[in-house]
């Protein structure tokens, strides 16, 4: 390699090594592996988090909801529940209205999971933007949404990487 070509190269590696598209894509594959950290030492997957979650904020959902809501198979999301069953964390029964659907149910010691998870996700938020300021931190969330909005159609629910795929078709 000639010194001309080393120089050029490392002019487009220090270019784009600020461009916003690379770092988000760095930065957020760190922020995952941390946050699955969080979730993994509470006993959760992130995919078992997020269930927890939306049992928390939405009460009990028939199976074939939650697994449009999370926009899983209903095989998987099957394999998802089935520990968290046999932890007791949600409990799975019939829905009296129409008794062909299942309902998931979020149980008092699921709800205690959620939150110690939610707390250790929290301080793994607040170690990745310690070195902003809170106003800092605000604007970085409002920029972070307009491009999820802008990428999901504003779907505040819908920022996942399967959505996204289907958005791009």
């Amino acid at each position: 390699m000639t010194p001309a070509t080393s120089s050029s190269s490392a002019a487009l590696l220090d270019e784009h090594r600020d461009s916003p598209g690379l770092m988000l894509a760095l930065l957020g594959h760190e922020a995952m592996r941390r946050l699955r950290d969080a979730h993994t030492a509470n006993g959760l997957t992130p995919r078992q988090f997020h269930i927890l979650g939306l049992l928390h904020d939405r009460g009990p959902l028939a199976q074939t909801d939650l697994a449009a809501e999370t926009d899983t198979a209903a095989s998987v999301l099957v394999t998802q529940l089935n520990p968290l069953d046999a932890d007791g964390l949600i409990t799975r029964t019939r829905d009296p209205r129409d008794r062909r659907r299942h309902l998931v149910v979020l149980t008092e010691a699921g709800r205690q999971r959620l939150q110690a998870a939610a707390a250790a996700q929290q301080e793994v938020e607040d170690d990745l933007f310690r070195s902003l300021t809170d106003a800092q931190r605000s604007r970085l969330t409002r920029l972070l949404v307009l491009v999820r909005d802008d990428l999901t159609d504003a779907d505040e629910h819908c920022a996942t990487p399967t959505s996204l795929d289907r958005k791009m078709s």
